[in-house]
């Protein structure tokens, strides 16, 4: 018998003060560990002063990332400690770096994010400052991941509708790679296409249905997280970010590239409205704008606090940008900025 060896995630958890609780949630899992490291930033080491985290392991050793990021310290020092787990407490760049260095100590991690920004919450993947400029690089996924409603409620709206635009784009991704498999003949795994589809459809579906009152309503916030959890798990099972990544994010690259540095979330999010336009996917558009309308997501330029030439810049400049098919590719630049104008005058006032 023929099957995938997929190293997913164990669990994912998400209720209200379960902070409290990591010992005895680790245990249900029939999971035990006494040398623990956390890794956190100025924000997540309050948390374990104030929670008290210490207490539920025999050993605890601690590194502010704020105060310390550099990579080849902590590693060392995880190993010298006899590391049993490693815990991340806080946002991508605290889950980044931990999720680097269990890949490189083999040692099992626990991600407990403070915010819901993006999908890297449980995904295969790392943004790590290297030589002065960021690179993605292909990391261990968590064994868990543990999100406190009360603790991700606190976080800035502008977060939360990051990680909104984040999992959106998952409509956009999966359109993309369906043309690629049409066009050049790209191998498509349906599981994983499926997976990041139907992680991203539910706040549309749910949205329609009025289940959120808003975007700190306690139902929105469990289908963010097991949202972007699931999106992460279509990346594992596709061993790509593919599922999650297309058009949109070429977008999002090359505005990175032009300095223009909104969070990634919102720029995909946002980028997510014309791709799904160039795709004749109208519907979809129609019902993300409903749920970015409801959320109080960005749906202009103004409101994105983005100049519209340098949005223009990065659109030219996106194809170009990774080597990846996408529906960017099927349009020359004239063409290209005919249809964004068109989309303007239809969707953007």
């Amino acid at each position: 018998m023929i099957y995938r060896n997929i190293n997913l995630p164990l669990f994912s958890r998400i209720d209200k003060g379960i902070f409290e609780s990591l010992s005895d949630i680790i245990k249900e899992e029939n999971l035990f560990f006494k040398n623990v490291a956390i890794l956190t930033g100025n924000y997540g080491e309050k948390l374990v002063t104030d929670k008290k985290v210490k207490q539920h392991f025999s050993k605890v050793v601690l590194f502010n990332i704020r105060k310390c990021s550099n990579i080849s310290y902590i590693r060392s020092a995880i190993i010298s400690q006899k590391t049993e787990l490693i815990l991340t407490i806080g946002g991508g760049g605290v889950n980044d770096i931990g999720k680097y260095v269990s890949m490189e100590t083999s040692i099992p991690l626990i991600s407990i994010p403070t915010v819901l920004s993006n999908d890297g919450i449980a995904s295969p993947v790392s943004i790590i400052k290297w030589d002065g400029k960021y690179r993605s690089l292909g990391t261990t996924p968590p064994i868990g991941v543990i999100a406190d409603i009360d603790i991700v409620a606190k976080a800035p709206k502008e977060f939360l509708l990051s990680g909104v635009g984040d999992l959106i784009s998952n409509l956009s991704a999966v359109l993309d790679w369906n043309l690629a498999y049409k066009e050049i003949g790209e191998k498509i795994d349906v599981f994983a296409k499926n997976t990041a589809f139907d992680s991203a459809i539910k706040l549309v579906y749910n949205c329609a249905k009025k289940r959120y009152s808003s975007l700190y309503d306690e139902k929105f916030l469990e289908d963010l997280f097991n949202g972007l959890v699931m999106s992460a798990v279509a990346m594992i099972i596709a061993k790509s970010s593919r599922p999650a990544s297309g058009a949109e994010h070429n977008i999002s690259h090359a505005m990175d590239r032009l300095n223009i540095n909104k969070l990634h979330g919102m720029q995909v999010g946002f980028a997510t409205l014309f791709t799904l336009y160039l795709h004749n996917a109208n519907e979809t558009l129609e019902d993300v704008l409903t749920l970015y309308k409801h959320l109080k997501f960005p749906i202009s330029f103004s409101e994105l606090k983005v100049c519209e030439k340098k949005f223009i810049e990065a659109l030219k400049l996106a194809p170009f940008i990774r080597n990846r098919y996408t529906v960017l590719n099927k349009f020359s630049t004239d063409l290209l900025m005919s249809k964004f104008y068109e989309f303007k005058r239809r969707y953007i006032k």
